[in-house]
């Protein structure tokens, strides 16, 4: 039996966000492989809070799942000692001796042969896990230094691009040195994987994307109204719906609807004639099927977009720009329509609002290249055939 750590900077469930549906969907894999045996566990934050009914009973029955509450709000002072410090207090927040003691317990009562980290702000823990000799598989949902970076670049403020750039600075460096040190690497897209192997060549490396679950149950192609639903504490998405806002639809939208739903989203923010603001949804799921046409409109961000699959498993049109398809492999007018440009993003939302057989040729090709390119057998043999060959 190979025994696995499953180390995760937050919870796996509620699916509230893409992190979390990404978290979930390499546990689902673990769990459904023979010979394999699994412990969960996951830090607990005030963004993201751990509650073990939240997770399937039948996930539970298969393994055991261990929480630690830390705090990670953001303290100024803080910040500005790690700054002139030149460290990266992204990264720093995440360490807590009561995690390393939690950890120390159950190497020792499970003696794991690996254990998977998902996200480099685990990476304090680093040294532990070598200490007792397991290998250690990194997981990256991002190059996270690149969200950065980009965030600094679409900053119009002088202060705040020097700051995100210091930031990004600060985790280049730290992600560089301490992707060295770990025995694999899982990325969820090709770009991030090559960006680890150029400069980690000895480390094993792959891509892995996230397995998505398609719904079988039909998609309502007669809804014609608009909906973006995203972590409104996610940086890329408060940059992206401000764009969209200000450029896309800044006189509102005639003849149809725009709404705005997701997590830690104050129903008193984004007051515009042209959306209706929603606040959190209680259940991603319902909300989606509730409306006709998915609008991603991100500028900045790393890594795969699990709001873009989860919404071609659906079998949603949508209209997205460059950055909000990247990674994915989907290609303009055949799975999704695809701009950059504001006005043309607006012209794109009429057409489809108008035009229910494009609608229905986008939203069904979209779940069938999902089907084809994410599926739970095909990525769970090569996750476990990777973590079994380090």
């Amino acid at each position: 039996m190979h025994k696995v750590l499953h180390f995760s900077n937050k919870p796996a469930f509620p699916l509230r966000d893409g992190g979390c549906i990404a978290i979930s969907s390499i546990l689902r894999s673990l769990l459904a492989s023979d010979g394999i045996e699994v412990v969960h566990l996951t830090l607990s934050t005030f963004k993201h809070s751990f509650k073990l009914e939240s997770y399937p009973l039948s996930w539970r029955e298969k393994m055991t799942v261990e929480n630690v509450a830390i705090e990670t709000k953001t303290n100024i002072f803080d910040a500005f000692r790690y700054l002139l410090m030149n460290k990266s207090y992204n990264v720093v927040r995440f360490y807590d001796k009561n995690v390393e003691k939690k950890l120390i317990e159950l190497i020792q009562k499970h003696q794991f042969d690996s254990v998977v980290m998902e996200s480099i702000y685990l990476l304090p823990y680093l040294q532990i896990f070598k200490k007792y000799g397991i290998k250690i598989i990194l997981r990256t949902h991002n190059v996270e230094h690149k969200i950065w970076s980009s965030l600094a670049e679409n900053s119009t403020s002088l202060l705040k691009k020097w700051y995100l750039n210091k930031l990004s600075l600060q985790l280049e460096k730290y992600e560089l040195e301490n992707c060295k040190e770990v025995d694999g690497i899982i990325s969820i897209t090709e770009d991030d994987a090559q960006f680890f192997q150029q400069f980690e060549p000895k480390t094993h490396t792959t891509c892995i994307p996230p397995m998505v679950v398609i719904n079988e149950e039909n998609t309502n192609y007669d809804l014609s109204d608009f909906y973006f639903l995203g972590a409104m504490d996610w940086q890329p998405n408060i940059e992206g719906i401000n764009w969209f806002i200000k450029d896309v639809i800044p006189n509102g939208l005639i003849g149809t609807e725009f709404y705005l739903g997701g997590k830690n989203l104050n129903k008193k923010d984004y007051q515009h004639e042209g959306i209706t603001n929603v606040g959190e949804v209680e259940n991603a799921v319902d909300f989606i099927k509730e409306h006709g046409i998915c609008v991603i409109p991100l500028h900045s961000g790393s890594g795969l977009k699990i709001k873009l699959l989860e919404n071609m498993a659906l079998g949603k049109p949508i209209i997205t720009t460059s950055e909000g398809a990247r990674g994915v492999g989907v290609r303009n007018n055949e799975h999704v329509l695809i701009t950059d440009d504001a006005d043309e993003f607006r012209e794109l939302m009429y057409k489809l609002n108008i035009d229910k057989d494009l609608r229905q040729r986008l939203g069904q090709n979209a779940k069938e290249f999902v089907a084809t390119n994410y599926s739970e057998e095909k990525l769970t043999r090569r996750l476990i055939a990777f973590i079994k060959d380090i």
